[in-house]
């Protein structure tokens, strides 16, 4: 069974450097080590949230592939710092670039800034 988040206030957490991906018991984190480049998603409308375009290395964007593959029909968790930013249905196989939203402003900048210092 999936954790619950604990975390109420993202500006508790002054440190933002991974995002996780979790169905059911299996996760992968998405931070430095695994993410190769992460860019925001500006909202559609003014009461849309922003996004974050990830691209993933080689071997976490096979992980990544695997997980979702045999998570079709499950429900995902995008959690960052104990948030859940987002709770997407799975419907097919994704691969090493997607898209998250559900991020403020500020959380999406943070993550994507703590991604960017770390792989440089």
């Amino acid at each position: 069974m999936a954790s619950s988040p604990t975390v109420t206030d993202i500006d508790a957490s002054k440190d933002i450097s991974s995002l996780v991906f979790q169905v059911i018991q299996n996760q992968i984190v998405l931070d430095s080590s695994t993410v190769e480049s992460a860019t925001i998603v500006l909202p559609e409308t003014p009461t849309d949230s922003y996004g974050v375009r990830i691209k993933l290395k080689t071997i976490a964007a096979t992980k990544f592939g695997q997980m979702t593959e045999n998570g079709i029909g499950k429900q995902g968790s995008f959690i960052l710092n104990g948030i859940v930013i987002s709770n997407p249905i799975i419907r097919s196989r994704i691969g090493d670039e997607f898209i998250v939203k559900g991020f403020t402003k500020k959380q999406a900048n943070q993550f994507i800034e703590s991604i960017s210092s770390k792989n440089n």
